[in-house]
């Protein structure tokens, strides 16, 4: 995936970056500052805040996870990773999905090896979607119908994530209404149309998270809550009892797999 033309690509010594217009005039060396606590943070690699170019950012470096965690720790191959997230980002904006807005994605040398780091804009007031549950709950109606529609616009845009969570769900509260962004869409893909098969193995993900962590999370949709976020995806009656009976039976399957037990 091409960078998007409302960005510009800056290099320096050791160095490469992805800049939206509005920052290119700032030194990538300044995006590699010390960053101030973000308090809610989820993540692996210390996500934090800076300001950049007179735009304050969430700024989440690049850390794996698995069996090559402990090895590589916050070390890449190749740069582009944090390249092709920010192109999903714009793309998905461009589709007029609500994701994050993405500012800069930079790179640069360690040693053999690229740290990255991808900044966006920061959402005042937000909170992912099991503690924005736990912290509103005169909300959690809305919400629940807030997140179905966004999946279902991600969906038709043709995201493709392997990785979807609750946590990837930002909620904030904007006047009468709330406002639901997705982050933290590492590795994902835009295909269009999307496979039915696909889409289901996201909200299988989705509800297989808030089952293995329920104990740990704020708060968790309850079974009138998803059907309400069911709705906003799929409207037909029959076809949303379908899709439901469907994931019941995979996050299950899931569960018994890992040795836990069914829903």
């Amino acid at each position: 995936m091409v960078s998007p033309a409302s960005f510009v690509e800056c290099r320096e010594k050791g160095g490469v970056g992805w800049l939206r217009q509005d920052v290119a005039t700032v030194p990538l060396e300044a995006f590699w500052g010390a960053l101030a606590p973000l308090p809610d943070a989820k993540g692996r690699g210390g996500v934090g805040l800076m300001m950049l170019g007179g735009v304050q950012c969430v700024v989440r470096p690049y850390r794996r996870g698995g069996a090559l965690g402990a090895i590589l720790r916050d070390r890449y191959v190749r740069p582009g990773r944090a390249k092709t997230e920010l192109a999903v980002l714009a793309a998905l904006r461009q589709e007029g999905v609500p994701v994050v807005v993405p500012v800069a994605a930079v790179a640069r040398r360690a040693g053999a090896f690229w740290r990255l780091r991808l900044c966006t804009e920061y959402v005042a007031d937000a909170l992912p979607l099991p503690a924005f549950m736990a912290a509103h709950p005169a909300q959690r109606r809305h919400v629940a119908e807030a997140v179905g529609t966004v999946l279902r616009l991600a969906f038709a845009a043709g995201l493709w994530h392997r990785d979807l969570h609750a946590d990837n769900v930002l909620c904030c509260v904007r006047g009468d209404r709330v406002r639901v962004v997705l982050i933290d869409l590492d590795r994902a893909s835009l295909a269009a149309p999307l496979k039915v098969s696909l889409r289901d193995d996201m909200l299988v993900r989705l509800q297989r998270y808030q089952v293995r962590h329920r104990t740990q999370l704020a708060a968790v949709p309850s079974r009138a809550e998803t059907m309400r976020g069911l709705r906003a995806i799929e409207a037909d009656r029959e076809a949303r009892h379908e899709l439901w009976r469907r994931l019941a039976e995979k996050v299950s399957r899931a569960l018994r797999r890992r040795g836990l037990p069914g829903r």
